[in-house]
């Protein structure tokens, strides 16, 4: 199946029936994986904001089928993408998409990536409840780049009141919290930015001014289709078609 990540176009080989399609390790619905592309890329402009005079220096951590790689390559087309996929059965379709890209199969358990501008994990079941089987990683892994960005399955609990299991009563002020106890293990970089849709939301830590209030970001229109038929849009023409 060829799907199209704002112009970068993926050949995916798909599994399971017409009622559970799912592509490799991708373990949610397109519809899921259409959203996630999106939060990431709403919050790739406030990474913009500060200025690298280079191509950037990227990390998808966890690569999947390269669905977030083509996110980062649709708006830097020139950056520098290690996608690191511990899984092999990946591999021949990172290399297929992706020949420009550098692809590793590090084991994120103990993998010291190199120097990033940005660094991105997704872990599949990130909240804050579970976040001390992968507080090992990101203390390791964070000090080695200056943005992280990190998925967060919390809100997919949200309208189930899960609220209360964290002593909160916003969705705000849950991540605030998140904010405050994952800090000592991200080498104090501060939640800057959330965007998220009713399933997970994508996190952005870094530098963020003492005093300045995390940023919620609705989810960007970035162009997304599956074979011929276009992921829900607006009020936007297709890129590929102007």
């Amino acid at each position: 199946m060829i799907y199209t990540i704002g112009k970068r176009k993926l050949d995916v080989f798909e599994t399971g029936d017409s009622r559970k399609v799912r592509t490799p390790r991708q373990v949610v619905p397109w519809r899921d994986v259409a959203e996630t592309c999106r939060t990431i890329d709403a919050l790739l402009p406030t990474i913009d904001q500060k200025k690298i005079n280079r191509p950037k220096r990227i990390i998808d951590g966890v690569a999947r089928s390269g669905f977030w790689g083509a996110v980062f390559l649709n708006r830097w087309p020139d950056c520098s993408l290690i996608m690191n996929e511990p899984d092999l059965s990946c591999i021949d379709i990172l290399n297929k998409n992706f020949p420009d890209c550098d692809i590793q199969t590090n084991d994120i358990y103990s993998w010291t990536p190199p120097e990033s501008d940005i660094l991105l994990f997704d872990f599949d079941d990130f909240t804050l409840r579970k976040s001390a089987k992968h507080k090992e990683i990101l203390n390791r892994v964070s000090n080695t780049t200056d943005w992280l960005m990190v998925a967060d399955n919390t809100c997919f609990g949200f309208k189930f009141g899960n609220l209360r299991h964290y002593g909160v009563a916003t969705e705000e002020e849950y991540y605030e919290l998140l904010d405050s106890e994952m800090r000592p293990f991200i080498s104090g970089k501060k939640m800057v930015a959330v965007s998220s849709f009713m399933n997970a939301a994508m996190i952005l830590y870094g530098d963020r001014e003492e005093g300045e209030p995390i940023k919620y970001i609705d989810p960007s229109e970035l162009f997304l289709s599956r074979g011929e038929k276009i992921y829900k849009m607006k009020d936007q023409t297709c890129p590929l078609f102007d």
